[in-house]
């Protein structure tokens, strides 16, 4: 018999796990956007998903960022049109504020059309997916719009920029700078770099995997993206996907297995730091004023690292001068330093940087009206996720992969762990999730402790790692890309406040004592559990 005081459940009339209906909003359509739409291809059903994207094209960064040598990355584009991803992308329409509304357990987001008009819309998931550096900043200098000649930034450069046979100042020594630098040295009659920050050149990776087996008059090894492959190289990847697949995990495991420099007093880090120092004193010749001002005393990568090709020489050419005196105020016509000397020059410009995105630059209201932007640093989970914000992901924020090596694994790591969170609450009928506060507390002490002990990037030098502190915490990933990418692969939901739809009948989920498979197929529904190789994964729909 029924006991008295049982609750008569509510069973409902539908399948085990049956997923409800979820709609998702994707800020941005650069990497992580390609990424949502093309993996919640595979890894939902019944959703919705639109990527609202501020530019009038795809791309984020690497549709961006144009000054001249600055790669570009034709894979953003090629992948865009080979999955059709069109359908969920929103062009020239950028999200300004995003608040949660417990009652429905949904976001409700403001967005903003190019002609200034503004509409709302509605989703169960918001993923923030729109960069680390993504607002670009002009320097904080005296005068600076007061300048008569051309001014530009290396995020927003103008593609009819010539400055050939004119003098061109740079304010920067950031991976900008470093990569630009060379190309403008070339024609401009004039170079004036103003370097306030000392940094270290990286090396070219990858150049130690060759593929002459794949055609004998193939190039030797060049650093990863710069090797320029013959026909027959490509048509042995064409016609040999094991060998492909063979050549680029060892191009990978030469630039994965460099992380040790990054691990305080290892050898590598040892060896790495006087490798650099001596390799930089022998490229800048007999100048020993930039080797005083430019090598630094910390390790490589404590600063980003950026693989500058002809940067250290273009630095001691004739036509080029490096002052490491502060700016004081920018003229009419050039940059006055604080020793009251100015440097007249026709173009200006601005390798410098973005504003670091360790909030959102829109404003986002969570529970109980707390505003993220009023944070006085990032409360963040695991770079993913914030206590407070239910349902609210970001791709590769704070303590995420800054500087251990190529973002787009983490990428990709991190939309597949949202994506799995997303499903979850589908089939598990599920309102809202959001990290412990505790949980979160804990991890992020052990991540300062980590880089304590540990940690290159906790040196004594400035970085945007650090928020350009020399003693600023450090936001970056407490270990190497492998390790950030295994703690990727599942959700731990045991750290996660999880909120039911229906709180008094969470296993609601259960149905009707069917399957989605035997819905599907009746008596012929699959039993994968029958199988030769018990190593074989197996699971029911």
């Amino acid at each position: 018999m029924p006991h008295a005081e049982d609750k008569d459940f509510f069973v409902p009339e539908r399948p085990m796990c049956d997923p409800d209906p979820i709609r998702i909003i994707h800020v941005g359509m650069g990497a992580s956007g390609l990424l949502a739409a093309h993996k919640a291809r595979k890894f939902l059903k019944n959703y919705e998903l639109v990527c609202y994207e501020k530019n009038d094209a795809i791309g984020g960064t690497w549709y961006e960022n144009r000054y001249p040598g600055c790669a570009c990355d034709t894979y953003m584009t090629k992948f865009y049109q080979k999955h059709n991803l069109e359908p969920f992308v929103v062009l020239s329409t950028e999200l300004v504020a995003a608040t949660w509304d417990q009652l429905s357990g949904k976001w409700e987001v403001t967005l903003k059309r190019k002609d200034g008009s503004t509409f709302a819309d509605t989703c169960n998931v918001l993923i923030n997916g729109s960069g680390v550096l993504t607002k670009w900043k002009w320097p904080d200098i005296e005068g600076l719009h007061d300048f008569k000649g051309q001014i530009a930034h290396s995020a927003n450069w103008p593609q009819d920029l010539d400055w050939k046979d004119k003098k061109v100042a740079v304010i920067g020594t950031g991976s900008s700078s470093i990569q630009m630098v060379p190309h403008i040295a070339k024609t401009a009659t004039s170079l004036t770099v103003f370097m306030r920050n000392q940094t270290y050149i990286a090396p070219q990776f990858g150049t130690n995997v060759s593929n002459k087996e794949a055609d004998p008059d193939a190039q030797d090894p060049q650093a990863a993206g710069k090797h320029q492959y013959t026909e027959k190289e490509k048509q042995r990847f064409r016609d040999d996907p094991e060998y492909h697949l063979d050549y680029v995990t060892r191009v990978e495991k030469s630039i994965v297995g460099g992380w040790e420099m990054f691990y305080r007093g290892s050898e590598l880090n040892v060896a790495a730091k006087k490798h650099m120092q001596d390799s930089t004193a022998a490229r800048l010749g007999h100048r020993d004023d930039l080797k005083k001002h430019f090598i630094p005393e910390w390790s490589p990568g404590c600063r980003r690292l950026t693989p500058g090709e002809g940067y250290l020489e273009a630095l001691i050419l004739p036509n080029v001068d490096c002052v490491f005196d502060g700016i004081s105020r920018i003229t009419h016509d050039g940059v006055q330093t604080v020793d009251g000397k100015v440097y007249e020059v026709d173009i200006l410009a601005c390798a410098t940087g973005f504003h670091v995105q360790y909030l959102p630059h829109y404003k986002i209201t969570g529970i109980a009206g707390q505003v993220m932007q009023d944070q006085a640093e990032p409360n963040v989970y695991a770079s993913i996720a914030a206590p407070g914000f239910p349902n609210y992901f970001v791709i590769n924020g704070p303590r995420g992969n800054w500087g251990q090596g190529c973002t787009l694994p983490s990428h990709e790591s991190q939309m597949e762990y949202i994506l799995q969170c997303c499903r979850k609450m589908q089939e598990d009928q599920i309102k809202c999730m959001e990290p412990k506060q505790s949980v979160t507390k804990q991890l992020n002490l052990y991540m300062d402790a980590w880089h304590r002990k540990h940690s290159i990037w906790a040196e004594d030098c400035k970085s945007w790692y650090k928020d350009n502190k020399k003693d600023g915490r450090v936001y970056i990933w407490p270990g190497s890309l492998l390790h950030h990418l295994k703690f990727m692969r599942h959700p731990r939901y045991e750290h996660y406040e999880i909120t039911y739809r229906d709180p008094d009948n969470i296993w609601a989920f259960l149905g009707n004592g069917r399957t989605i498979s035997q819905v599907k197929y009746g008596p012929d529904a699959p039993v994968p559990y029958i199988r030769n190789d018990e190593d074989q994964p197996w699971d029911i729909e």
